[in-house]
This record gives structure tokens, sequence and C-alpha cells, in this order.
């Protein structure tokens, strides 16, 4: 197999791991891994779709990797972050955790967290003193999918896009895009906020989604990041659905820990630093919770996977459609997932889905506990 050809196959794998389609994808890597076993985008590809047994070659193989202390930090990072993943599929959960410190230790990113609680003060209080504009409606009906990263938004978007009156447009960020086209500065687009602007600003929006809508009379858009702008999608799309995906926030901070994100949520590599980030993403989405009032629904993870219907009815007769039976089989949906969770997404849903963070519960609370405030226990009633 020449470079050209493991290029190619990976490329294959990674957009077959996308589609759902495991078993394909896992064979072009194990075809890659016959070539050379150490091609980190096959290895990588592979166990985030495949739940390794003891006797796994390539789980043997990451522990050899992470022996290897000539490795650079950045790659040793990506090893120790497949390793734990591996080692939490087995069960060997203490040794997991040990890999995902060792993972996110070696990480060479930088969060200015001042910074952030600086535009957090500052979006808060340009959107109390905004005028209250608002474009009338106009088709498809949108839903708009927000929360923290790993807190079920990529479940959500499976369920809802298996109706057949909606169209699930991905992890977009064509939103953002269209305000930093406008005015790249948030605190300063809500200063200056004008009719004009929101009409751009859909058009633009608009114009890069509805091509993916295919005729659709609801569109999902599910990016988590656009919590920030919470405030902003009803005054755009005043009959749209924004659903915030929760869970607790200590299982929400675990799992953005243990995963490997690439160069974005730089947060996400110190814990206590998480927990605070968590809380400042609560300080926007109470805000702007209570200024959408009936357009803005929470929908608990936990709750969704024991109760689909239960749970995603009531939203969808806000849509005017009716529950769909396929609803219930996210693991069917072709859509293209690329997103860390891809394999989750396509489970089963069951009230196991969300729970496995449980095991590492004490650990983190162990090394963790007495430097995160609020207090766990009280942050996860809240």
């Amino acid at each position: 197999m020449l470079a050209a050809d493991v290029k190619s196959a990976l490329e294959q794998a990674q957009a077959l791991a996308s589609k759902g389609e495991f078993d394909a994808a896992r064979a072009l890597c194990l075809r890659i891994f016959a070539h050379d076993p150490g091609v980190i985008g096959a290895l990588q590809t592979y166990m985030s779709i495949t739940k390794v047994t003891p006797d796994d070659k390539v789980l043997a193989r990451l522990r050899a990797f992470a022996r290897d202390t000539r490795l650079p930090p950045v790659l040793a990072s990506q090893v120790q972050f497949m390793l734990g993943k591996g080692l939490d599929d087995i069960g060997a959960h203490e040794a997991a955790f040990t890999a995902f410190l060792r993972a996110n230790a070696l990480k060479p990113v930088q969060f200015n967290a001042a910074t952030q609680e600086q535009l957090v003060a500052a979006t808060l209080a340009a959107v109390a003193n905004a005028p209250h504009l608002q474009l009338g409606p106009v088709a498809p009906r949108f839903v708009f999918i927000v929360g923290m990263p790993r807190s079920g938004s990529s479940v959500l978007a499976q369920v809802l896009g298996q109706h057949p009156e909606i169209c699930s447009v991905g992890e977009m960020t064509a939103l953002g895009r269209a305000l930093q086209a406008i005015e790249p500065n948030l605190p300063r687009f809500i200063q200056t906020l004008t009719h004009d602007r929101l009409l751009a600003l859909r058009a633009a929006y608009l114009a890069e989604v509805m091509p993916l809508a295919q005729g659709s009379a609801v569109v999902v858009d599910k990016m988590p990041e656009n919590y920030w702008l919470g405030w902003l999608i009803p005054m755009i799309f005043p009959d749209a659905l924004v659903l915030e995906t929760q869970r607790l926030p200590l299982a929400v901070c675990w799992s953005c820990f243990r995963n490997d994100f690439g160069q974005g949520h730089a947060y996400s590599t110190d814990f206590p630093t998480l927990w605070a980030h968590y809380h400042r993403y609560s300080k926007l989405t109470d805000a702007w919770r209570q200024r959408a009032g009936a357009q803005w629904r929470v929908i608990e993870l936990d709750q969704m996977a024991a109760s689909p219907q239960a749970i995603v009815e009531p939203c969808l007769a806000q849509l005017g459609l009716s529950w769909a039976d396929t609803m219930a089989r996210p693991q069917e949906a072709r859509s293209d997932l690329r997103t860390l969770s891809k394999w989750q997404a396509r489970q089963s849903l069951s009230p196991k889905i969300a729970s496995a963070w449980q095991h590492y519960q004490e650990m983190i609370l162990d090394k963790w506990g007495r430097d995160l405030t609020p207090a766990p226990e009280l942050a996860s009633n809240s």
C-alpha cells in the first residue's frame, strides 16, 4: 500500500465512520494497520467506532505507544486519549482515569478564563440594554439545538432527524459566520443592532442552510455553541424552537475532559477551568431562557434516553407535528455525523446511554472536589 493509498483509505474510513458504516470503516482501518500500524488517523477512527476487548491488538499497540517517551507532546496526548477510551471499554476505570489525566496534561493549549469571563459579562450587559427587535416569520420552521458539548445534542438531532418532515442539517457554524461577517465583536454587534442588520444576518444564514434543507417543513441546526446567540435566535426566527440539551454538570464536564477535541474547546484540558466554564455557559443560557419564554425548551438527556416520546412529543406539538415511530430508532439514521458523538448517537436509546461517567464520579471528587465552586452536589440539583 503506497502512501497515497493509505491517505485515500483513511479518508474513506473517516467518511464511512461519519455515515455510521462502522464495519466497513473498521475493515479499512485494519488494511491500513497491515501496512503501517502507527497511522494516527486510522487509530483515532478505529477507536472512535469500536468498543475494544482486552485482547484487541489495537489496544495492545496503544499501550506500547504510551510507553514511548520519544513521542512529541501532541502525539503522546492523542495516544493517551485513545488508550483511556480503550481502558474504559474494558472496565479498567482507574487506569483510564490516569490516562485521561496524562492526555490533558500533555496537550499544549492555553485558555484565557479572564477574557471569557469579561466577554460573558459584556454580552449579558449588552443584551439587557439591546432594543427589542424582531423579524417576521419565514419558512421553514427552524429548531436550534444548543448546549455544552457532550450534553446530548447529537442524540437529540438524530432523534428529530428521523421524523419524515424534519431535516437535520448537522453541526453548522452558519449563524456564527453570518454574524462575524457583519460585526466580529459580539457585544458591539448587540450595541449597534438594527432591523436592517437582523435582515442581513438572516439572509446570510438562510443562503447557507437552505440548499441543505431538502424542502422540509422543519430544519434542525445542531450547533451546541450557538448558546452564545440564544438571545438572537428568537429575534430573527420568531417561530423557531430552541432546544437546550442538558445533563448533570459533573457528567458534562467529565465527558468533555475525557475526549480529545483537537484544537477546539481549550478550556476542557483542566478540570477546574472546565467546571468554571460550564457555569459561565449556565449564566448565559439562564438569561436567554428567560427572554425566550415558550420558544426555549430544556431537554434532559437522561430523561429523553429513558422516555423519548414523552420528552420530544411536546416539542413536536409546538412545531405542528406528531410523533413518528422512527424517532425511537436513531441508530437507523443515515445522516452524516462528523462529531465526537458519531458512535454514541447511533446507539439504541436506553437509560444507560449517558451513565458511563458514574464510574469516575468518586475519582473526580477525590481529585478536584474541593476546587470546584459551586459544589458539584449542589450544582447537580440546579
